[in-house]
């Protein structure tokens, strides 16, 4: 089942504290984005762009696809992970058939 906003939220705080970040200011700040953007982004309201990624699963200390599952774009029940591959800064998703 796919993450709801209310489960992202809730993983969100609680993965904050585990790694002694105090507010979502200085999350934004340790991935290059701003608070109100994080804010959408894990009340489902906005979907974050391909090249923030990366930046913000660094940032919480997790991979890209456990962010993608946390965020709601991703059953991990029912969906295969996708692969991954990079070409200088490029990074491409792509999702088997």
């Amino acid at each position: 089942m796919h993450a709801s906003a209310a489960q992202s939220q809730s993983w969100l705080k609680y993965r904050m504290a585990e790694l002694d970040i105090a507010s979502l200011d200085e999350l934004a700040s340790r991935c290059g984005s701003d608070k109100g953007n994080l804010s959408r982004i894990f009340r489902h309201l906005q979907s974050p762009r391909v090249d923030a990624l990366e930046p913000l699963a660094a940032a919480l200390e997790i991979g890209v696809y456990e962010l993608l599952v946390r965020l709601g774009v991703v059953d991990p029940e029912a969906d295969s992970p996708p692969r991954v591959s990079r070409s200088g800064q490029t990074v491409t998703f792509t999702w088997p058939s």
